[in-house]
């Protein structure tokens, strides 16, 4: 979806974003009936040359890469990239701000002094397969069977249409049948409706949420920024995940704020870990919201333009629309 960040005035472009997922949209797709038709992907490819052509008189083009890319080419039209170092790489030259939204977590995403903790884990993200469920119930499953007394849990996002190719679709019936009624009252599962995903939890709750556990963690092998894990950095939660996993999930972690395992197998041994250590771990909440946080990231955003502009041999003014 496109996002405006300027409009045009006489004498500067503007700025206007894509996502990585618009790529394959502006990709010509060379179908059966285009192969059987060149003049017709002849004609498609000078349309897009003339209608990118305009928007670039006008305005600058970035794209923002959310998810986990290796060794991109920067297309022709795209005047620079906006993304955090581990998520995307790139084999040309290309203009690299590095940012993307996760540095741009809200305000209301901070440690919460003197609340009690009650949930020994949380992981919250959506249930696609990249997200390993089924290994992360496993781990847990272990985990009762050294301590049934722990306390988990899960936020769910649903999607509108979860295929079973890429999501779990059996995670609820997968938990009832390993966890006893007694294991259930203390492992929460909350998954939203279809029609909602994440829309129908504020910012405010999710924070609530994250103060109120000690250990936040996501199995996924792949990921990209993964703000989610920035969310738990700021409320001061020390986060597992698995050692080489890839992307921009670990741009920020170290051994200050987190903890690998390097095998499903074993990772119950380091989420006990984490649980028995969550108090221990030096998380420098003031440091990292300074990097992650929206009310400090607008006015570095702002840093990076100046110095692309100035590179184009133009002056940016500062001003920026659309940045709640």
């Amino acid at each position: 979806m496109a996002h405006i960040f300027k409009h045009p005035n006489k004498s500067n472009k503007g700025i206007i974003i894509f996502t990585h997922k618009e790529l394959q949209f502006f990709n010509l797709k060379v179908n059966r009936r285009l192969i059987k038709n060149p003049l017709r992907i002849l004609s498609t490819y000078f349309l897009f040359k003339r209608k990118i052509s305009r928007i670039r008189k006008k305005y600058f083009i970035g794209i923002h890469y959310g998810w986990f890319h290796k060794n991109q080419i920067t297309p022709y039209w795209v005047d620079f990239n906006i993304t955090a170092p581990g998520t995307a790489t790139f084999k040309d030259n290309t203009t690299i701000i590095p940012l993307n939204s996760g540095n741009f977590t809200p305000l209301i995403m901070r440690k919460e002094l003197n609340i009690e903790k009650y949930w020994d884990i949380i992981c919250i993200a959506n249930n696609s397969h990249t997200k390993k469920y089924s290994k992360l119930l496993s781990s847990i499953r272990e985990l009762y069977n050294l301590d049934n007394s722990l306390k988990v849990l899960f936020v769910i996002a649903s999607g509108k249409a979860e295929k079973i190719n890429k999501y779990y679709t059996e995670i609820l019936n997968d938990y009832n049948q390993m966890f006893s009624p007694k294991e259930r009252e203390l492992f929460t599962i909350i998954k939203t409706h279809p029609e909602t995903g994440f829309q129908g939890f504020s910012y405010t709750f999710l924070s609530y949420l994250y103060n109120r556990s000690k250990v936040f963690t996501i199995f996924s092998q792949i990921e990209g920024e993964c703000r989610v894990v920035k969310e738990a950095q700021l409320c001061g939660l020390p986060v597992v995940v698995k050692s080489d996993v890839q992307g921009g999930i670990r741009d920020y972690l170290n051994k200050d704020n987190s903890l690998y395992f390097d095998n499903y197998e074993d990772a119950h041994i380091t989420l006990r870990k984490a649980i028995d250590n969550y108090d221990k771990f030096k998380i420098d909440t003031e440091y990292w919201a300074k990097e992650l946080r929206e009310d400090y990231s607008l006015d570095r955003l702002k840093k990076y333009l100046t110095d692309f502009y100035s590179s184009k041999e133009l002056k940016f003014d500062g001003e920026l629309i659309n940045t709640d």
